[in-house]
């Protein structure tokens, strides 16, 4: 299982919340963010963003969320965003005590190891490194 982070401009929010939906993706955090990038509007370096979170089953599902966000926030300008994704070793629904790819709201695509080689993840993986 996979998070998927994504800092974005606020003006593309409906577009990209389309784009999740056409593929399936409903389980979404959305977050008023203020961070610094290169660029700035405000006196203060700062930048009003939007964060969303998304989880999902697998590498398939992780494509998609990743495709359907790029498609819909990526222009031309500087200061589009930033998409990184982070490993997920557990998930309960709290409500039902449904866990890991059972506990998300999209189905887990048929033939598909969502499980994660830890291996692979190191400190230089993670965006506060």
């Amino acid at each position: 299982m996979f998070q998927i982070n994504a800092v974005l401009n606020p003006s593309v929010l409906d577009d990209v919340l389309q784009g999740l939906e056409e593929e399936e993706i409903h389980g979404i955090t959305i977050s008023n963010v203020l961070g610094k990038g290169c660029l700035s509007e405000r006196e203060d370096g700062l930048s009003e963003k939007i964060l969303i979170k998304v989880v999902v089953a697998d590498t398939a599902f992780k494509e998609k969320a990743m495709e359907a966000i790029r498609a819909n926030a990526q222009d031309t300008e500087q200061g589009a965003g930033k998409m990184w994704v982070m490993p997920v070793l557990e998930v309960e629904r709290i409500r039902t005590g449904e866990k890991d790819a059972d506990a998300l709201s999209h189905s887990v695509a048929e033939g598909v190891n969502h499980m994660i080689d830890m291996e692979v993840f190191s400190e230089a993986d993670t965006p506060a490194s």
